[in-house]
């Protein structure tokens, strides 16, 4: 949720010289809608749906660098299912950092900025630490969050 995902999972794509996948991206590219509308025509668990078909997708074309959407190892079966083909490590940024970032760009995130956030948050934590190992993103630059993670990949 708001950890950066995306610009470091591009990051890393470049350095390794793989294909970089966006979950959401591709679950919009498949549907022909955006996420945020496919939360509030399918509700979410008609977007996980979708997600998991375009996961499987993703899966059928590695090695590449996958992006996940802030909810999608919490779906089960997903961090088994991706742990076949592909490491995990689980970007990590504090709430405050989250939170400033929701701000600026939270009308394109579903599930953020309403009342439930800050517990949805909270609830993911747990998820995200058994899923691998973490790289916390807090004042770094994605540089530097890029070689923390490819420090991890290499252990």
């Amino acid at each position: 949720m708001a950890t950066g995902k995306s610009t470091i999972g591009e990051l890393l794509a470049r350095r390794l010289g793989l294909p970089f996948v966006d979950l959401d991206r591709l679950v919009e590219v498949r549907e022909g809608s955006i996420v945020r509308d496919l939360f509030r025509s399918r509700g979410e668990v008609g977007f996980r749906a979708a997600e998991q078909g375009a996961l499987g997708a993703a899966l059928a074309e590695v090695p590449i660098v996958l992006s996940l959407g802030g909810g999608t190892l919490h779906q089960p079966g997903v961090v088994e299912r991706i742990r076949r083909d592909l490491p995990i490590v689980v970007l990590h940024a504090s709430w405050e950092v989250v939170d400033a970032r929701l701000r600026t760009d939270g009308a394109l995130r579903p599930l953020a900025r309403t009342p439930a956030t800050h517990g949805l948050y909270e609830h993911r934590q747990a998820g995200y630490l058994a899923a691998g190992p973490r790289v916390v993103v807090d004042g770094l630059t994605p540089d530097q969050v890029a070689d923390r993670v490819l420090e991890v990949l290499a252990c």
